[in-house]
């Protein structure tokens, strides 16, 4: 039996051969995209230097201290030397401002403490998860005031909409905590 469309091409053949087509065209596309650079960033404005407090009680904290000690060690030696006189200094320099291990340690036994104070007097309240989780830092905020000015801080920033861990975070937990 003859067929007498032989020579021609039938509507689903058709059909095929454009899905085909714009198939390949958007794949060719997708690899024409992936191999091109992105274009590069804005480069942003660098921010105005401040001079670093002297001393870390000076309102920079540890970061003065660094810088401090930095400045001091940079001129005098290089290496395995620099390293361990970079240490010395920051260990005087935590020592100064109260800030060394069992200065630190203190502090976090004092807060669990604190904590463990809060749940003793909430336990035997029913709260949902939210207003437990409310009930105990209020709490903690009333025995501790350096951590109240800290939760106030990050309270500010999470009104700002800064991201956790981000360097504006950051920077602004550092200004907000530093401030009179």
């Amino acid at each position: 039996m003859i067929n007498h469309l032989e020579g021609t091409m039938t509507f689903r053949s058709v059909i095929k051969s454009a899905a085909l087509g714009a198939g390949f065209c958007i794949f060719a596309i997708g690899i024409v995209l992936a191999q091109t650079a992105p274009a590069p960033a804005p480069a942003p404005a660098a921010p105005a230097q401040q001079a670093a407090p002297a001393t870390p009680a000076a309102g920079g904290g540890m970061r003065a201290a660094r810088d401090a000690c930095r400045s001091k060690v940079e001129s005098t030696a290089s290496g395995p030397e620099r390293r361990e006189a970079m240490r010395k200094c920051m260990q005087e320099a935590r020592g100064a401002a109260g800030s060394n291990r069992e200065d630190r340690q203190a502090r976090r036994g004092k807060a669990r403490a604190d904590m463990e104070a809060c749940r003793e007097q909430l336990k035997d309240q029913r709260f949902t998860e939210a207003e437990r989780r409310g009930a105990m830092q209020t709490c903690m905020l009333e025995k501790d005031p350096v951590r109240a000015r800290a939760m106030t801080c990050r309270t500010e920033a999470e009104n700002k909409k800064l991201e956790r861990g981000s360097s504006d975070f950051r920077k602004f937990m550092r200004e907000c905590n530093t401030r009179p």
